[in-house]
C-alpha cells in the first residue's frame, strides 16, 4: 500500500511539472507574439540554420531596400549589388558596388579596389559572419547575419532553386520603436537574386520577425548595369 500511495503522488507531481513547463511555453510563445512594445523587449533575432553558404555564395544578389549607414548614404541607392567569392569554408570575399545620385551617375567601387571580408567565427554557425576592410583586424568588423531566407537546405524546393531572397541584419535587434517593431544598430537589407523582384514578400518576413522595416528605403534597379 506505501508503494502505491508513493508511485502515485509521483505520477501527480511528474503530472503537475509536465503540464507547468507546457504553460510556460504558451506563456514564452504568447510574449514572443505580443507587439515589442508591449513585452518591453525585441525578439532575439538569430541568423538562420541550417545554411549553405557555398549556395549562398553561387551567385550576384541584388539589395531592393535597405537600411542607409554612415558609409552608404541615401544618394548611393542606385544599382546595389553584391557579389561573394568562397575564400574557403570559414571566408568569402565581398564585393559591394553601387552607382551615387542615379542609374548613370557615378560608379561606386565598380573596379573592386575596396573588397571586404566575411569571417564566419563558428563552422556549425555559417549564417553568422564578421565583414569589415581586409587591412582592419576581424576584432573591428562588424556583424553580418542572414536572419531569413525563402528555402531551407535539404528540401525540395532548396534542390530545385537554391536561395531566391535572403534578409540581413546587422546584428540582434536593439533598438525599440514606439509601433513596437525594432531595428538592429547596424545594417538591415533585403537581397534578391533578381533586381527587379517585387519586395513584399521579404518585407513580410522582416516583419514576422519584428524587424522594423520602417526604416528601409527602396533602391533604384531599373535601367542598371553591373560592372564584372
Amino acid at each position: 500500500m506505501q508503494h502505491f500511495i508513493l508511485t502515485r503522488a509521483l505520477l501527480i507531481l511528474l503530472a503537475s511539472t509536465a503540464m507547468a513547463c507546457a504553460q510556460a511555453d504558451a506563456d514564452a510563445d504568447d510574449a514572443n507574439a505580443q507587439p515589442a512594445r508591449q513585452r518591453g523587449y525585441c525578439l532575439n533575432v538569430k541568423p538562420v540554420s541550417p545554411f549553405d553558404l557555398n549556395s549562398y555564395v553561387s551567385a550576384e544578389w541584388y539589395v531592393l531596400e535597405q537600411k542607409t549607414t554612415w558609409y552608404q548614404p541615401e544618394r548611393d541607392l542606385f544599382c546595389v549589388r553584391a557579389n561573394y567569392t568562397l575564400v574557403d569554408d570559414d571566408e568569402i570575399e565581398v564585393w559591394n558596388t553601387a552607382v551615387r545620385d542615379s542609374v548613370n551617375g557615378t560608379p561606386r567601387n565598380a573596379a573592386g579596389y575596396m573588397k571586404l571580408r566575411g569571417i564566419v567565427e563558428d563552422p556549425s554557425n555559417p549564417a553568422k559572419l564578421l565583414v569589415g576592410p581586409k587591412f582592419l583586424p576581424k576584432r573591428l568588423y562588424g556583424p553580418y547575419w542572414v536572419v531569413a531566407t525563402d528555402t531551407i537546405p535539404g528540401t525540395p524546393e532548396f534542390e530545385a532553386q537554391g536561395y531566391s531572397w535572403a534578409i540581413i541584419s546587422g546584428g540582434p535587434l536593439t533598438k525599440l520603436k514606439s509601433d513596437g517593431s525594432c531595428e538592429p544598430s547596424g545594417g538591415l537589407w533585403l537581397f534578391h537574386r533578381n533586381p527587379l523582384a517585387d519586395a513584399d514578400e521579404i518585407r513580410s518576413a522582416a516583419q514576422s520577425l519584428g524587424i522594423d522595416t520602417s526604416v528601409l528605403k527602396k533602391v533604384k534597379q531599373e535601367g542598371c548595369t553591373y560592372p564584372r
